[in-house]
């Protein structure tokens, strides 16, 4: 299995949620579950990379490790808005005995060593599924206060805390259960994104990770939702009684916000699995990726708020220095030659070609289809292939994403080795899928209905040059 070029992997061995994403001293720091004796869960302690462009990441040694009786599971990290080195992780206590509770550690050189409460676990229910605490900031200019979200992952509900000095937390009030059962919740976010682009119009956005459980939990696996609303403080109203789908492929999950990103972007970063088959992805000596770190808003579509999803700069520069070839499609399938490691950016009038049919292949016996058909409204993107099938029989799969056919199109693919990132003209949809289209080259064919014309745009991400590639700290070994 090829090893992405642009997306973080650890050197080895398992990861899966991001954890403690926040921006300080220039760079952008990624904790992360991380196993670090295995490539099997197990183990779990916060692995640790930066990243000065979200582009090129070096790890470095684990951050906070599990210890006996002890795992340490998902959280987060806040700056100090008082300037300075200091850092305040906050993550679940997974104790032997089958108990949750959260707990706290400090770092004061900028996140690279870290000691723990002495009180720790400073907040503790008594439960089974108490977990997942992200820390955000509110400010309404009367009364600033630290609220935490967390997780009664069983009974999905987020319970949220609020605090003025990160050591004492008050209960504020709960939020759900909603939509489907027989999910857990995990990985709360609560972002406030201004609607439109207007900045007296803005709402709070809630993130949440779901994963089936249960006798026969839905085959589909884990994915994650959001919710839009309103946050005064105390209580998060939802505009709208439902959960939305955030990614609408397969693999993409606990995606939370860093904080103190610069001009108070929300940037977000995810995991690429899915815990139905992520024990069985072939990939060694590592196992586990995380996504394109995406930038959020909020735009009206359709009558209703919906949440925006961009990829990175990096990617956007990339792009606009390339130049668009336009491609006739006439009579039979128009094929391109790409590397494994590419962005690609297809543009095209649903109106003139009709169905659009693009195929991916490479050197495993495995493929992805992507097929806009304009009267249904969406984009369908299979993957398959005997390859896909040895996985796991839940692999092969076909997901909708939504795509209006009656008017002109763009997509964004990113292939990065097994990561196939797929966003809808300006991020108004996304859709996320672990692939096996082998360690060469890929050939993408394109076939319309009617005779039309499809504007590309490849871009293939170089491996690093040795002088170039970011080096794991030398106590990785």
């Amino acid at each position: 299995m090829p090893r992405p070029r642009f997306h973080f992997t650890p050197r080895r061995h398992w990861m899966n949620d991001p954890n403690g994403l926040v921006h300080h001293g220039g760079l952008w720091h990624l904790y992360f579950q991380h196993n670090p004796e295995g490539s099997d869960w197990g183990n779990m302690s916060w692995g640790h990379a930066t990243s000065p462009d979200l582009e090129h990441w070096t790890e470095h040694p684990v951050a906070l490790a599990h210890r006996t009786g002890e795992q340490i599971f998902s959280g987060s990290v806040v700056a100090s808005r008082a300037g300075g080195d200091v850092l305040t992780a906050f993550y679940t206590s997974a104790y032997d005995d089958g108990h949750q509770a959260q707990s706290r550690a400090t770092s004061l050189d900028g996140g690279f060593t870290w000691k723990t409460d002495p009180a720790d676990p400073i907040l503790d229910r008594g439960t089974t599924a108490f977990r997942d605490p992200k820390v955000i900031r509110y400010d309404d200019g009367r009364h600033p206060r630290w609220v935490m979200l967390t997780v009664e992952a069983d009974d999905r509900q987020v319970l949220l805390y609020a605090s003025t000095d990160l050591v004492t937390w008050e209960h504020l009030s709960t939020f759900g259960p909603l939509g489907a059962a027989g999910v857990v919740w995990e990985c709360p976010d609560l972002v406030r994104l201004p609607l439109d682009g207007d900045g007296d119009d803005a709402r709070w956005v809630l993130l949440l990770s779901t994963n089936p459980v249960g006798d026969d939990p839905d085959p589909a696996g884990s994915s994650m939702h959001y919710v839009v609303g309103h946050f005064d403080g105390t209580a998060f109203v939802p505009d709208t009684p439902e959960l939305r789908r955030l990614d609408h492929g397969r693999d993409y999950y606990a995606a939370v916000t860093f904080d103190d990103a610069p001009g108070g972007e929300a940037v977000t970063i995810g995991w690429m699995g899915n815990w139905r088959y992520a024990h069985a992805f072939p990939s060694d000596p590592w196992r586990g990726a995380m996504s394109l770190p995406r930038v959020l808003g909020l735009r009206t579509v359709q009558g209703r708020p919906t949440l925006m999803q961009a990829p990175p700069a990096f990617v956007r520069e990339r792009l606009t220095h390339a130049a668009a070839t336009s491609v006739a499609v006439v009579d039979r399938p128009a094929e391109l030659s790409l590397t494994g490691h590419v962005l690609v950016e297809l543009g095209w009038d649903p109106a003139t070609t009709g169905t659009l049919r693009v195929r991916l292949r490479g050197a495993a016996d495995a493929f992805v289809d992507l097929v806009h058909a304009p009267g249904t409204g969406s984009l369908r993107l299979t993957r398959g292939g005997p390859a896909a099938e040895a996985v796991h029989p839940d692999f092969p799969s076909t997901t909708a994403v939504p795509l209006p056919g009656d008017r002109p199109a763009r997509l964004l693919l990113s292939l990065d080795g097994p990561l196939l990132e797929v966003f809808v003209g300006d991020g108004e949809a996304a859709a996320s899928n672990l692939v096996l289209l082998g360690a060469g080259g890929v050939t993408a064919s394109l076939e319309t209905a009617r005779p039309g014309t499809v504007h590309v745009t490849a871009v293939d991400i170089e491996a690093p040059s040795d002088a170039d590639a970011p080096e794991p700290a030398a106590a990785l070994g």
